[in-house]
């Protein structure tokens, strides 16, 4: 549009140029023609008043046509501006529509927020991070807590198999340790029956 309008204007101020040197050329014939018809008096040139009224009418009719010609190229780059500016508008909407519509491009909504794409990379894989650390150190834990049960658990098994054996030489001891009473109960009832 821009190219269009430079053309417009070109072809518009070639084509009043060129009107205004023909027109100047047969003013300037004409000049030529009113003067050379003119009679000589000693050193100066008497010209017809019908000669000099005629070529008034016609300076004047060209010097109205030239004005006519400048307020029409005045009105035309008046239009001209005001297309122009309006371009320039549009220019400037599409520019900050384009604008937007990147920026919406390279960013997107998360949380109810409005963020660029590489902070929603950077939120997401930190969250990702933060989790898999999280997992790690779970794991970790669980195999320590793990360990730690098992062991617990071996040493409460041995404690009760200690236990139990304890218990069983303990009840073996009682049963050997009452034995030896009776026994000794048993001498001395001997004992005393023998007196």
């Amino acid at each position: 549009m821009k190219y269009l309008i430079t053309i417009i204007a070109f072809v518009l101020f070639s084509l009043a140029s060129t009107a205004q040197e023909a027109t100047t050329e047969s003013i300037d014939n004409r000049f030529d023609e009113v003067v050379d018809g003119a009679n000589d008096f000693k050193e100066y040139k008497v010209i017809k008043k019908s000669e000099i009224n005629n070529l008034r009418r016609e300076v004047a009719k060209y010097s109205t046509s030239l004005n006519d010609k400048i307020a029409q190229l005045g009105d035309t780059i008046t239009d001209q501006r005001r297309t122009i500016k309006q371009l320039r508008d549009e220019v400037s909407t599409t520019d900050q529509e384009l604008v937007n519509v990147n920026a919406e491009k390279d960013s997107m909504n998360f949380m109810g927020v409005q963020t660029s794409k590489s902070a929603y990379h950077t939120v997401v894989w930190s969250i990702i991070g933060v989790l898999a650390l999280a997992l790690v150190i779970f794991i970790l834990k669980f195999k320590s807590s793990n360990t730690t049960t098992r062991n617990s658990l071996k040493q409460l098994k041995s404690t009760e198999e200690e236990l139990e054996d304890l218990r069983k030489r303990s009840i073996e001891k009682e049963q050997k340790l009452g034995r030896q009473l009776q026994d000794e109960r048993n001498k001395l009832a001997r004992l005393k029956s023998e007196k």
